[in-house]
């Protein structure tokens, strides 16, 4: 996947961003993703690489 996919997503603001996160991470548990865990996320245009870790949270209950 390249930038080009979202392109058109507004993360301007960390709460923007936020909820882009959450509604991808909903759609990829919905399709049976197994999302927990580290996440390598390379960069091809120069800007940096990141490793993003996802926990779910307890709920409470």
């Amino acid at each position: 996947m390249t930038g080009d996919a979202l392109s058109d997503t507004d993360v301007s603001t960390p709460a923007k961003f936020n909820a882009v996160l959450t509604e991808l991470l909903v759609r990829a548990h919905a399709t049976d993703i197994d999302v927990q865990g580290a996440w390598a996320c390379r960069s091809s245009d120069g800007a940096p690489d990141w490793e993003a870790s996802v926990v779910e949270l307890d709920d409470g209950d």
